[in-house]
């Protein structure tokens, strides 16, 4: 349980950590834009490389986020699995102390 309460603080940390670089990304890029059209035009495609990071970024993050949400679902099914293979275990041990009849 440790463990998964460390996983899950790392993945907000990354996760805090990706949404600043991109909003500074971002920022740097409302920046640039403001100034006059000649220059932005000299830029060439690497005005847009902010845009670029800030949506392999988001890619990324909603790859964690779901890589997270579906190891929280096989960890909670292994757990029901484990709890009704006890409960049928439960009930052989019943019936067979009842003996045939």
């Amino acid at each position: 349980m440790r463990a998964m309460r460390m996983a899950t603080l790392a993945l907000v940390a990354a996760l805090a950590a990706v949404m600043l670089m991109a909003s500074a990304a971002l920022a740097q890029q409302d920046g640039a834009e403001q100034a006059p059209a000649e220059v932005s035009e000299e830029r060439g495609p690497e005005a847009n490389l902010p845009y670029l990071f800030a949506a392999y970024s988001v890619t990324w993050v909603g790859f964690f986020a779901y890589l997270y949400y579906v190891s929280q679902k096989q960890q909670s099914l292994r757990l029901e699995v484990e709890t009704l293979r006890e409960a049928l275990e439960e009930q052989e041990r019943r019936a067979r102390e009842r003996g045939p009849g």
